[in-house]
């Protein structure tokens, strides 16, 4: 937005504004608010997951996993817990290829994943926190984990 009048601010940010140029407008200023919008924009590499209709919405990559308990979701992000009504099928259109579901009652981000004991069906996430792997689950989640880049032989993965 530009003006002249700057009483007219407070209405240009009721439409999520960018920027606010004030008249007379220098090259310099209108350089700097196009380089600093560029930046913006080119550098979003944040995904955020809405998690219900009150509009609660959570960086995609801060999710470690979500776990299904009974009608509700929890959903276990690195600074906090989130809990809603829900299913995995509403959910799971949302999610990135990160995340696999590994159990019936549980989808886990891959990049979260410290350990995998292939013997015992358990996952171990950064967090601490572990899941087993369903036998439904266990072909595709191993897959996945595989050709992701997730397993190497110098990794924490186990296969006793």
């Amino acid at each position: 937005f530009t003006t002249g009048h700057l009483e007219y601010t407070l209405v240009a940010y009721k439409y999520k504004t960018f920027d606010f140029l004030p008249k007379p407008i220098t090259i310099e200023r209108l350089e700097e608010t196009i380089l600093r919008l560029y930046d913006d924009i080119h550098n979003q590499n944040q995904k955020f997951i809405t998690l219900d209709n009150k509009n609660r919405m959570v960086r995609e990559e801060s999710i470690e996993y979500i776990k299904k308990e009974g009608m509700k979701l929890l959903i276990h992000a690195d600074n906090m817990d989130y809990e809603v009504y829900g299913s995995f099928q509403k959910l799971e259109p949302q999610l990135s290829e990160n995340f696999i579901r590994c159990h019936k009652s549980f989808i886990v981000n891959l990049n979260k994943i410290s350990d995998v004991q292939v013997q015992t069906n358990k996952i171990f996430l950064n967090s601490g926190t572990s899941c087993v792997i369903g036998p439904k689950y266990k072909n595709n989640f191993m897959e996945v984990f595989y050709t992701n880049g997730n397993f190497s032989n110098d990794s924490d993965c186990v296969d006793d």
